[in-house]
């Protein structure tokens, strides 16, 4: 199962449904990733709401992006808002 999963770059867990698709006999120690433990839930970011007024800031998916420039294809790039460290 070891050797397998990291050979093949997967968690033991795809690697224990892997091998018990094509039919490989596990031992019974194996049975231990069977089953995947549930999921955490991850905590949800708060989004800004207020609209941005200004022509370098723009809102974009929900957050403020301070446009430094544009890319020859029109695309803006820069720098969201919640990503620049305080000015002391």
């Amino acid at each position: 199962m070891k050797h397998y999963a990291k050979r093949y770059g997967v968690d033991r867990y795809t690697a224990y449904d892997d091998l018990t698709a094509v039919g490989f006999a596990l031992t019974d120690s194996a049975q231990q990733w069977a089953h995947r433990p549930s999921t955490i839930p991850r905590r949800t970011v708060e989004r800004a709401t207020l609209p941005v007024h200004d022509k370098w800031w723009i809102v974009l998916d929900g957050r403020p992006f301070f446009v430094a420039g544009y890319t020859s294809g029109g695309a803006p790039y820069g720098t969201f808002a919640d990503e620049v460290p305080p000015i002391r």
